[in-house]
């Protein structure tokens, strides 16, 4: 079985730079196919592997209702992949406010930003060296300037966490940056429509922040909490769970333990591989997943 991670699915739109998306034409073109492959056509194939290709979608961008009616045109379903921070605070996730100012003001003024609000405000110690150190190599395949891969790492992978939404949210005004998360979110009401068509709805986390970097009282909440929601919104079991950023690092061993504490049947990674039945008994939570770009 060979699973297929999509975030934006929508042509270039200049209030929206810097978003890496494919493009519609593009994403039809990848689902013509792979059904000739043999697309997953519901939930229970997925337990029954008997599908070759599994579509799934991270983040609940409104761009996934859009997919998610194309999809059932063609009677297949894909699994869709909830942070339900925006539902809940109204607000974008910090890893798109990221991509909104690198996308405006490049990666240069972004951190001169960031280091102007770290002076002026007496702040010391944001970066956490030991964690730099750790995944200095992220983003190193990128080919975005190093600028903007700076800033994404710190903001991602070792920035302080509980300083750095109130940061972002300045650079956001200062740039002159306003995103509604209304306009860039799936709201409750949307999401029980995909689930209503047949699609698979699992949880990507609360916050969509690394959980390799938070206490095992941060995680539960986490992991927890987002499931509780989408359940109380969808009516059904939340059992499907994708790591934020997904990588090998951005997990743990106690991330691995209050998934299955809490019920989850499967989780899925970013590494490039196929998976097998035996997998789906040996490592059911950790999947790996291509990403779409691989097939362009």
């Amino acid at each position: 079985m060979k699973s297929i991670m999509y975030h934006y699915v929508r042509d270039f739109n200049p209030k929206f730079p810097f978003f890496n998306s494919l493009s519609i034409k593009s994403f039809k073109k990848q689902i013509e196919y792979f059904n000739k492959k043999g697309i997953l056509k519901n939930e229970k194939q997925f337990y029954d592997n008997s599908a070759e290709i599994v579509l799934t979608f991270d983040d609940g961008l409104k761009d996934h209702i859009y997919v998610a009616e194309e999809l059932k045109k063609i009677n297949i379903v894909g699994i869709f992949f909830i942070s339900t921070y925006p539902m809940i605070k109204h607000d974008l996730l910090d890893v798109h406010k990221a991509h909104l100012i690198n996308g405006k003001v490049g990666g240069k003024k972004a951190l001169d930003g960031l280091n102007e609000y770290l002076k002026k405000n007496g702040i010391v110690n944001f970066i956490n060296n030991d964690e730099k150190e750790r995944f200095k190599k992220k983003y190193s395949k990128n080919v975005d300037t190093d600028e903007k891969k700076e800033f994404k790492k710190i903001i991602n992978y070792y920035g302080n966490i509980k300083l750095k939404t109130k940061i972002l949210d300045e650079l956001l005004i200062k740039f002159k940056i306003k995103i509604s998360s209304e306009d860039f979110y799936m709201n409750s009401e949307e999401i029980k429509y995909l689930s209503d068509l047949g699609m698979v709805i699992g949880s990507h986390s609360v916050n969509h922040n690394l959980l390799s970097r938070l206490s095992e009282a941060e995680q539960r909440n986490e992991i927890k909490n987002s499931k509780d929601l989408i359940e109380s919104i969808i009516k059904k079991k939340c059992n499907f769970f994708s790591f934020p950023y997904g990588g090998k690092d951005s997990y743990n061993d106690l991330t691995l333990k209050l998934l299955k504490k809490l019920n989850y049947d499967y989780s899925f990674t970013v590494k490039s591989n196929n998976f097998y039945k035996k997998d789906l008994e040996t490592m059911p939570l950790e999947l790996p997943r291509f990403d779409c770009i691989e097939f362009e």
